[in-house]
Parts: structure tokens; C-alpha cells; sequence
């Protein structure tokens, strides 16, 4: 990755390379195309790019809830998210103050208070999208950018997933497998969860389904223990017949419960009924059988947010705050196929 190795794959000297890439003309336009296409190629624009964005920041304060320090099989996201925030900060040298708040949401008055008593430039806030506290940064003066959330005012930036095409992607997968009568495992959650349940319905609706949000079963939580009192209860009522052919679950965890529970009823996964879920968690990976999933570029999501930073940074006064929405894949494995064909 250096001008030498761009000229030999182009063919041309290292004075030739360095005037195309500083615009030069005299070169011709086809030559200079053809250069600055191996450069990208070769990642040096990007790392040239990024060497002369990080001497802008140096610092930023972290606020998250402590309940996300520990990896678990229900905060797995946050976990891979915020373990390459930490390796991409110690790898540009940025200093991360920590502002930690007890249980799983931010204490408005807690997190302003630990922002100004540090001389951070900037400010991260992971996972908590309460209107209160997204006002006052706004407000606050200094960068500040929400981590795997969104923020509907766009007061401050945001940097997570495409939530409603995600789910309507997973959704259209299993119409494609041919599956019609489709469940969505949900539970009351924050204004991510809405845009997946949103990006259900929309493409239920795009197939045909008169009423979409019949389809969603919301659980009062993501917990293993609720997934199976809940989950299991709705199973038993079935009465031994399943009304649907594919579970969409809106994460990992919920769709290995669900599939346990299934087992306990005696429905085979994928042969009675397919299951996706969504995050593509390294459980769901080694479950029986292996978990199709809808898989967030995780590891984008930290880097993404500093270089947010980094411009808002090189922009003072006149960076708007923006929505920034990752698009995810699927995870194609054992867990979903066609439906099985029902006698009359």
C-alpha cells in the first residue's frame, strides 16, 4: 500500500503516480483514472484519508449503562460494538473518559455531569436514546453522536442500522423460500425496534397480508426466562398446530429460546417451522440447528462514529447533525428453508 507499488500496478513511475494524485495535468485524463482506480483498489486513499483525519480528535467521553460491560447472550450487540470502539480508539491514540451510569439506561443528570468535568472534545453516548438526555448534548456545545441508536429529532448525529429495510430484507427472504404466513417475535422496545417492527409490516403489506400487525407477538422482554414463559405459553395454545410457517425474531437470543421451545412442543426447525433472528450472534452460529440471522455490520458502527466526530470536528458551526444507517446481509443457515407442504 505506498506510490511504489500503485506504479508498478499501473505500469508508470512514482513522480507519475504522485501528480495524479495531486490533480496534475500533465498526465491525460485516462491515465490519471486508471491510477487513482488502483489507488482505491489498494486501500491507499482511504489510509491516507484517515491519516490526516486522526490528529483531530484525541479524546472523546463514553457514557453507557454498566449493564453493558458484560458480555451475556442479551447484550451481545452492544458488546461487539463497543469492544472495537475501544480497540479503534487505542489504535489512534484517543483517550476514552468513561462516564458509566448503574442498570441499563443513562441517568440524564449523571452523564452531564461527567461530561463537564472532562476536557474531552467530544462526546459518545451508547445505546440510550432518551429524548432528555439527546436535548441537553444537543445543547451541550461539543460533538456528540448516538451509538446504535437514533435520535427521530436529529438533534445530535446517529450512526446504527438500516432497522426497517433490514427486517423487510429478512422478511423478503423467507417469501422468496415461499413462506406466506410469517410470525415477528418482538417486545416493547426503543425507536429501533418500532423501525423493525415498521419494516415488517410494510413488506407483509407488499405481500398481500390484509393486516400485518396481527403477525407480531410482542414479548414483555428479551430475557431467556420471559421468552419461554410467554413464547411457551403462546405454543400451548396452538394446540398443537402452528398457524405460521417462519419465525422472524428481532434478535439472536429471542430466536434460540424460541427454537428451544419449539423443540420442548415437538416442531422440527426448519422441517414444521423456519426461524431467523437478527444480530448473527456467535450463539445462534453454534445452535441446533445453526441460526439464519440478519447481520449488522457491527464493527462499522464504532469506526463509523469516530470519523463522524472527526468531520463535525473539521466543521465547527456547520456540521448538521446526521442519521447515519448501515445496510446488513442475511446469514443464510440451516434454521429457515421452504415450508412444508400441509396435507388438507
Amino acid at each position: 500500500m505506498s506510490l511504489k507499488n500503485i506504479a508498478q500496478a499501473a505500469g508508470v513511475s512514482v513522480s507519475t503516480v504522485s501528480r495524479a494524485l495531486q490533480g496534475s495535468s500533465r498526465i491525460s485524463e485516462e491515465k490519471r483514472r486508471e491510477i487513482l482506480e488502483i489507488a482505491r483498489s489498494q486501500g491507499y486513499i482511504d489510509t491516507r484519508v484517515r491519516k490526516a483525519t486522526q490528529a483531530g480528535l484525541h479524546s472523546i467521553v463514553l457514557a453507557m449503562p454498566e449493564a453493558m460491560l458484560q458480555p451475556s447472550e442479551t447484550n451481545f450487540t452492544s458488546w461487539r460494538i463497543l469492544e472495537k470502539l475501544r480497540s479503534e480508539c487505542a489504535e489512534r491514540g484517543i483517550r476514552v473518559d468513561p462516564v458509566l451510569c448503574p442498570g441499563d439506561r443513562l441517568d440524564p443528570d449523571r452523564v452531564m455531569a461527567g461530561i463537564a468535568a472532562s476536557d474531552a472534545e467530544a462526546v459518545v453516548v451508547h445505546f440510550d436514546e432518551n429524548p432528555a438526555l439527546i436535548g441537553r448534548l444537543a445543547d451541550e456545545g461539543r460533538p456528540a453522536v448516538l451509538l446504535f441508536g437514533l435520535d427521530p429529532s436529529s438533534r445530535i448525529s446517529s450512526v446504527g442500522i438500516g432497522n426497517t429495510y433490514s427486517t423487510a430484507l429478512g422478511v423478503q427472504h423467507l417469501l422468496d423460500l415461499g413462506h406466506r404466513d410469517i410470525l415477528l417475535l418482538s417486545w416493547p422496545g426503543r425507536f429501533t425496534i418500532r423501525r423493525r417492527e415498521a419494516g415488517f409490516r410494510e413488506a407483509m403489506r407488499e405481500a398481500g397480508a390484509a393486516d400485518p400487525g396481527t403477525r407480531i407477538l410482542r414479548l414483555s422482554g428479551f430475557a431467556p426466562e420471559i421468552v419461554d414463559r410467554e413464547f411457551g405459553a403462546w405454543l400451548e395454545a396452538q394446540g398443537g398446530r402452528l398457524p405460521v410457517t417462519a419465525i422472524l425474531c428481532l434478535s439472536d437470543n429471542i430466536a434460540i429460546r424460541a427454537m428451544h421451545c419449539l423443540a420442548r412442543a415437538g416442531f422440527d426447525v426448519p422441517g414444521d417451522v423456519s426461524v431467523m433472528g437478527f444480530d448473527d450472534s456467535f450463539a445462534g452460529q453454534m445452535s441446533k440447528p445453526p441460526l439464519t440471522s440478519i447481520r449488522p455490520p457491527l464493527d462499522d458502527i464504532a469506526v463509523t462514529a469516530l470519523e463522524e466526530l472527526e468531520l463535525s470536528l473539521r466543521r465547527p458551526g456547520s456540521h448538521l447533525a446526521r442519521r447515519i444507517e448501515l445496510g446488513c446481509q442475511i446469514s443464510l443457515r440451516d434454521s429457515c428453508a421452504a415450508p412444508p407442504v400441509r396435507r388438507a
